[in-house]
């Protein structure tokens, strides 16, 4: 059975799987539809080089991965509530915001943000397509972190592998408390209980 090709929408930044028939025809937005550089260029995403790429690519979902709504959890869980999701009235929208405060947390997929952890490798093939692709995101993302910073916000950036199993303690170990004393607030333990001095007392 046919099940279409993978194309990557540059207007939401993500890939989502066409018929064959809409694929062939999908360019750019702002383009004539003739393919040219000027007009321009096709949206066709090169073929997966292994199924590990192929799965991180149907996954490249925007909003509410899995990974943002772990974190949320864990946020809720410790007391850090009263945040904005995807906020959209500064650079970025962060996956988490706390406006008040201008504390800002992302979410940040390893393979298209080339995690400085755990170090993705790059895709086999069309080498040169994912080279760009991934330049610009790491450019974006720096942009995105100088542009809250230079007007006072406090960026965190939790990276998809810190979140796995073996390793999501030990992040909430380290993200938590500065959130906390960044928001000004007792953090509480799965319980309900606050921590800290207030517990000790």
């Amino acid at each position: 059975m046919n099940k279409g090709r993978l194309v990557f929408m540059a207007e939401s930044d993500t890939f989502v799987i066409l018929p064959d028939e809409e694929a062939q025809t999908a360019v750019a937005p702002g383009s004539d539809g003739a393919g040219g550089a000027s007009s321009g260029a096709s949206l066709r995403a090169p073929a997966a080089s292994s199924a590990a790429v192929r799965k991180s690519m149907q996954g490249n979902k925007g909003k509410n991965t899995k990974p943002e709504l772990l974190v949320r959890q864990r946020l809720r869980e410790a007391g850090l509530t009263g945040y904005r999701i995807h906020w959209n009235k500064v650079p970025g929208k962060p996956d988490v915001a706390w406006p008040g405060k201008r504390v800002a947390l992302f979410v940040q997929g390893c393979f298209w943000h080339r995690c400085p952890h755990c170090k993705p490798p790059m895709p086999k093939s069309h080498i040169e397509y994912w080279v760009v692709k991934f330049d610009r995101n790491v450019e974006r993302d720096e942009r995105t972190l100088r542009e809250l910073e230079d007007v006072g916000w406090r960026v965190h950036v939790i990276w998809e592998c810190q979140l796995k199993k073996r390793n999501i303690d030990a992040t909430m170990a380290d993200l938590l408390p500065q959130l906390a004393a960044e928001l000004g607030k007792e953090l509480k333990t799965p319980a309900g209980e606050p921590t800290g001095a207030e517990q000790a007392e």
